[in-house]
């Protein structure tokens, strides 16, 4: 196909030079198929086994170090130099506010336009600490977004975060892999308010972490046109991780699938994530 596609959600791994110690360590995660997420792979690879054009990509920082993350940047200009890119490093969301400023400064590349902290589970409670006010309001006046990743569905996290964008209007938050979902419901209630935030967007990613129809990713989809609209949304993989269910092509030949008009299909797939992350 010739449809030029901008994937806001990749993740490359250098298993001889990163530690990766979540993935390789004592306890790598259960995820089917393991050992074909973890193997090396080219953003040349990644492009050939697409059947649309990947003409662009954000990379999210994976646990190359998190004692040193710029070394992933570094990393990444040399392995990523044949395609355009942006990356989403790591820092820490609730450090001391000076530790964060330097982890900040330490981390400023081209192309760098925000970190990741992922506040999981009982991580979540971090999102709350009184010190992420501080670093996100850094983040907004250094014109750096968030991706929060977190379950929606806790919506005391969730609401916290609602007053963090509504107290900061600058400050732009990429909510990953759908929020997460385990109840239908509770995850419509939390989208609907994150929705009426208009600086928060949302990706349509890690569909493999659960077990929905396809029939319900259609709802998904819908509901996320509904309240966050067609310009806060963006089609992701979650390469290499979404193997756990499906390959790269098939994963985007699912959303293209899921759309009604190409035009919801050019601004879920490429227009947004190129507004977003600006990618020129």
């Amino acid at each position: 196909m010739s449809d030029k596609i901008i994937d806001p959600h990749v993740h490359f791994f250098n298993l001889s030079e990163g530690q990766y110690t979540w993935l390789q360590g004592e306890r790598p995660p259960a995820w089917p198929n393991l050992t074909q997420i973890k193997a090396p792979v080219t953003v040349g690879q990644l492009q050939s086994a697409c059947s649309f054009e990947l003409e662009a990509l954000v990379h999210i920082e994976a646990g190359f170090d998190n004692q040193a993350p710029v070394n992933e940047l570094n990393w990444l200009a040399t392995h990523l130099k044949d395609i355009a890119y942006r990356a989403i490093s790591y820092s820490q969301i609730d450090a001391p506010d000076s530790q964060f400023i330097n982890a900040i400064t330490e981390l400023r590349q081209p192309t760098l336009v925000g970190i990741r902290d992922i506040t999981e589970g009982d991580d979540a409670r971090r999102l709350r600490a009184p010190n992420s006010l501080e670093n996100l309001a850094y983040l907004a006046a250094e014109n750096l977004l968030f991706e929060a990743q977190f379950e929606i569905e806790n919506h005391a996290v969730t609401e916290q975060l609602i007053t963090y964008c509504q107290a900061l209007p600058s400050l732009r938050v990429v909510i990953n892999h759908l929020g997460f979902i385990s109840d239908e419901q509770r995850w419509l209630e939390a989208i609907i308010k994150l929705s009426r935030c208009s600086n928060i967007a949302i990706k349509f990613s890690g569909l493999e972490f659960s077990s929905l129809s396809k029939d319900t990713h259609r709802w998904l989809l819908k509901n996320l046109l509904n309240y966050f609209g067609e310009q806060r949304i963006m089609f992701a993989s979650n390469f290499p991780v979404c193997q756990i269910d499906v390959d790269y092509n098939s994963c985007w030949e699912h959303y293209f699938s899921l759309c009604d008009t190409h035009h919801i299909w050019q601004q879920l797939s490429n227009k947004n994530s190129r507004y977003i992350y600006q990618i020129s």
